[in-house]
Formats: C-alpha cells, structure tokens, sequence
C-alpha cells in the first residue's frame, strides 16, 4: 500500500462512511486505505474468506467480517441498521450486489446516503424483481459505473441519469512489478513461440472461439501459440481447441492463480469478447506488466484502449481483423515496446488508483451537499 498525503476536502471532514465487499479485490483494497489516509472516516466489511482482509488489517483500517447468505439477508440488515444509527453512519457504499440489496433494506427510513457499484454491462431490466432490489430502489443515491459503457447500460435499461456516476476502478503498477514469471515450456509452449494470453471465464460472449478461429489467418512460420486461461464454459472452444489444425498451438491450462503473471509473461494479450464487458481486469494487468493488448468493440473494452496506440481495437466476430493485428504485433518488436510504453503511461493517468481516489471523494462530496 502506498497511502496518498493527508488532504481531505473540508466538507468530509465529519462523514462516516461503511464499505461493505465481499470477497472484494486488491484495487478495492488500496481504495479504502488511501481514503483512510487521506483523513476520511473509513472502515469495511468483507466476507470472512476476503483475499483483502489481511490487507486492511494491516493498514489500520476498522474491518469486520460478515457472510451474506442472501439478497435479504434479515440477520445481516439488522446488524447493518444497528451500527448506522449507533455510529452514526453518513454514506454507505456497496462493492457487490448482495451488499447493495442489504444495506438499501438497512438504510430505510434512515438520514444515510447509499452508494452502489455496476462492474457489468447488460442483465438490468424493470421486469426483473431482483433490479428492484437494487438498481431501480428508490433508496439508491448513486451507482458507480465502472465504465461509460456500463453507464450507457443503465441509462437504455432506465435508470435515473442523475444518479450514475463513472469512476474507473484504478490499478497500480507496483503491484505487478515483483510478479514471478511462469515457465511457459513447462504448459507445452515452445521457447521459440509467439505467445497471445486470454483469461476469461471462457462463455459464448467472451469470444474466445473467434480468437482461435483466428489462427487460420496467421501464417505458421510465425507459431504463434494461445495460452486460454481460465474455466471452459463453451463446448464450441473445446472442440476447436482440439481441431487437428491448430490443437497443437492451443493450450487450456484452466483456472489459476497466477493467472496475472501469466498474462504478463505473454506477447501481446488478447480480449476477443463479443459484450458485457465492463472495465476488464484480464486487460489492466498485462497492460501494467508492459503486454501490448487486442480488444474488440464490446462494452467497456474500447474505452482502455487507444487504437494504434496504446494497443488496437477490431470488430467483434472479425477473426481475419483479430489474425491481422496480432501478425502485425509479431513481425514487429518495436511496436509492440512502443505499445506496451502508451499502455504503462495511460495506467499511470487515466486508470491509476489515486484518480479512482479523487473521484470516489468527489462523489462522496457532491452527494452529502445534494449535488448531481
């Protein structure tokens, strides 16, 4: 953790403010602590298994533990009621929806502000009950969006504008910077390879089919080789990743751990997705550890990405386009250093925890003065 100097914007100076995650994740993490060490009056509740526990903890920060069981969950509302009105809590901030749903039932009839977070696009529409539970509850003061597209989603889906906020969930290179380089020869990928890393929870919309589909337009002097991580959900990747043309340059090595080292042991990383996705982790990380990246038009994809640039961008469902960006990226080692420098650069500005920080505040701000 790398706690930001102590300057709390004056009208935060008597807010109260609860987060409440649950397994949460380190960006979630260093949010909190930096806030705290900016002064605000912070504290955090995550489920008992958190990965972040520990990581509160040691940084000070007031954290218990609470296991949600459900979208109402009438033991965990009743704590949450409590502690409002004997600490006099000024804002509640959910990281999921179960905590959303929860602390909107907790706060009823209460003076407390709520806040809530959107990572997703898609899934939000009024005939849904359970939207009614969170992202069209009366009681919701504002939603997060983690991207503009996630924005755009709610506005279509007809959530309140004045209510959606985009902050952008912010990384730090640090983090990545001691990761431990895998042996790739170890998962079969020759040393000699071209290498293009996917992580995802590999479903029809991740589009990872298109991606290996993609091979059939890369020539085979460049053996370029596909490393696929995570959970396979659709047959269709199955059967073309064992498909005699290509079997041999495709590797499934299912979920892990260390997929972020992983991807930063890869040429160039991959998002083939054809919807949904909100602001990508699979991304952020091998753009911190210097990986050139190659999205598509979906969601909040293009949004990380300038064209060109910092990475390149194709059509969703465009194999020949995917194959063509990735043999440009191969023949050329000099673009992709170029590229891996503008996609560092742009993390350091645009997507870095502390702007997460100011915004979150900014919004804390507005929000206890009652401005959209």
């Amino acid at each position: 953790m790398n706690p930001a100097v102590p300057d709390l914007p004056p009208e935060l100076k008597d807010c109260r403010l609860l987060m409440v995650a649950r397994q949460g994740h380190i960006t979630e993490a260093e949010q909190i602590c930096r806030m705290r060490a900016r002064g605000l009056d912070v504290r955090a509740v995550v489920e008992p298994s958190s990965p972040i526990l520990s990581l509160l903890e040691e940084q000070g920060v007031p954290v218990s533990t609470m296991r949600l069981r459900s979208h109402v969950d009438l033991r965990a509302i009743r704590i949450f009621r409590q502690r409002i009105r004997k600490e006099g809590l000024t804002i509640l901030h959910a990281l999921a929806n179960r905590p959303l749903s929860n602390l909107l039932w907790a706060s009823l009839g209460l003076p407390v502000k709520v806040v809530g977070y959107r990572g997703a696009v898609g899934h939000v529409h009024r005939f849904d009950p359970g939207c009614w539970l969170k992202w069209y509850h009366p009681r919701l003061d504002r939603i997060v969006c983690v991207s503009d597209a996630v924005r755009q989603d709610l506005l279509r889906s007809g959530v309140r504008p004045e209510k959606l906020v985009t902050i952008f969930k912010g990384h730090d290179l640090d983090w990545y910077r001691d990761l431990a380089r895998p042996d790739l020869p170890a998962l079969g990928i020759p040393g000699s390879a071209f290498v293009v890393g996917c992580a995802a929870n590999m479903r029809r919309v991740k589009g990872v089919d298109v991606l290996i589909q993609a091979l059939a337009h890369i020539p085979d002097d460049l053996d370029v080789h596909l490393l696929l991580i995570g959970e396979v959900r659709d047959p269709l990747v199955t059967r073309l990743a064992n498909d005699a043309r290509w079997s041999q340059r495709v590797h499934l090595v299912g979920f892990r751990k260390d997929a972020a080292a992983l991807l930063g042991a890869c040429h160039v990383a991959c998002a083939p997705s054809r919807g949904r996705e909100g602001l990508t982790k699979a991304i952020i990380e091998p753009m911190a550890q210097g990986v050139p990246v190659v999205v598509t038009r979906a969601g909040g994809l293009p949004e990380m990405v300038q064209d060109g640039l910092s990475g390149f961008i194709v059509d969703v469902d465009d194999a020949p386009m995917l194959a063509d960006r990735i043999v440009r990226l191969a023949k050329d080692p000099e673009l992709r250093l170029r590229m891996a420098h503008e996609a560092r650069l742009r993390l350091q500005t645009t997507f870095h925890v502390a702007t997460t920080v100011d915004r979150t505040l900014a919004l804390y701000r507005d929000l206890l003065a009652g401005t959209p």
